[in-house]
């Protein structure tokens, strides 16, 4: 159990926040994440870690079940509290896009990042397995505050389903066998100026401390349901206050069973044909700098999101590159979000799946009804 915090309750060491829809996202998305949080909280139990699992159901369909009925029974759990806290459509139709897209990630992490009890707190999606070293590195309980941990992301191709219905030890056996792309540090351009930081796959598992997300903001603010280079801008902005990254181990690593939905294979680039004259003048004569300065000025390619064709996207020179480098030079003038970030101000109704020994504070999940 970790300290008392001031207000005298007990808090866990760390917090995940996941985030769900029933949409089918995947065919088997039930199946996925009910197979994958329960190998995670058999792992948190375990090796004994003070923990909570905090999932924003957000947007839920109306004619569909709610993730958190789906996912039980919990069995008995001693050192894990999992908590869903739902956000109703209400709050989802002030994002640009919302008619395509049920779930803007970002703002739905802002939700749970806000409302984390955790001493540390790390982003998770529900469907991804954490490597035995990984949970042992963190059951060791001696991540520092003034850290930002990092770990490659390995993603998985397993032929069948099979592995939906493996025990753990098979699964495991499974994914670290099977054929793997492994998402290492990428070198960055020399040409964009910002810090060299292990943004790659970094929206898998980035760990921070919860005053150190609080003080960032979260992710950065979006008016849209798009979220783009959210998880890449915020590790800059963590390192920019004071953060020093810090990558574990090879052997802890976040796997990813490959499915046909993921994000990088949703997003292209859309290049205008005088934007490719231009490209191709200034790259064939050497000017790399002043290609990238007027891609971060002029706003291009922009960049589209299958299934969300009502918005086009920033460049990601002008979205992220931009950012990262006012980071690199110092510069904290533009906060990434307002004080109302993760709708701080709201009440939403929450569900607690299972409570912890550790967990005394009683008021989290009690007197609001999760369903009107």
């Amino acid at each position: 159990m970790e300290k008392a915090d001031k207000s005298g309750e007990a808090r866990p060491y760390l917090t995940l926040v996941g985030w769900t829809r029933n949409d089918g996202y995947t065919p088997d998305y039930t199946e996925r994440t009910r197979h994958a949080v329960g190998v995670l909280l058999r792992q948190l139990e375990r090796h004994e870690i003070p923990s909570e699992l905090l999932v924003v159901e957000w947007n839920p369909p109306a004619d569909r079940p709610l993730m958190s009925d789906l996912l039980g029974p919990l069995g008995v759990l001693r050192h894990v509290t999992v908590r869903f806290v739902e956000v109703d459509r209400h709050y989802h139709e002030r994002y640009r896009g919302w008619q395509q897209r049920g779930l803007p990630t970002v703002e739905a992490l802002n939700v749970g990042i806000r409302r984390g009890r955790g001493r540390f707190l790390a982003p998770r999606p529900l469907d991804v397995f954490y490597s035995e070293a990984l949970v042992r590195q963190i059951a060791r309980r001696d991540f520092e505050d003034d850290c930002v941990y990092r770990c490659d992301r390995s993603d998985v191709r397993i032929g069948d389903d099979g592995w939906l219905g493996a025990s753990d030890d098979k699964l495991f056996s499974l994914l670290e066998t099977a054929p793997v792309q492994r998402h290492r540090r990428l070198e960055q351009s020399r040409y964009w100026k910002i810090r060299d930081l292990h943004t790659n796959g970094c929206g898998d598992f980035t760990l921070l401390s919860t005053d150190r997300w609080r003080q960032i903001r979260g992710y950065p603010k979006d008016g849209t349901v798009l979220g783009l280079d959210a998880d890449s801008i915020a590790l800059h902005a963590a390192v920019a206050h004071g953060a020093r990254e810090v990558c574990l181990a090879d052997a802890c690593t976040v796997y990813k069973v490959v499915h046909g939905n993921l994000h990088a294979q949703r997003v292209t680039q859309e290049w205008k044909p005088w934007q490719r004259r231009l490209e191709k003048y200034l790259v064939d004569r050497g000017k790399h700098q002043l290609a990238h300065s007027l891609r971060k000025r002029l706003d291009y390619p922009r960049r589209r999101v299958r299934g969300i064709d009502s918005l086009l996207g920033p460049s990601i020179e002008r979205n992220f590159v931009a950012r990262a480098e006012r980071f690199a030079q110092g510069d904290l003038s533009v906060p990434t979000n307002d004080a109302d970030w993760g709708w701080g101000s709201a009440v939403f109704r929450e569900k607690v799946l299972s409570r912890a020994g550790w967990d005394t504070d009683l008021a989290v999940g009690e007197g609001l009804p999760f369903r009107p």
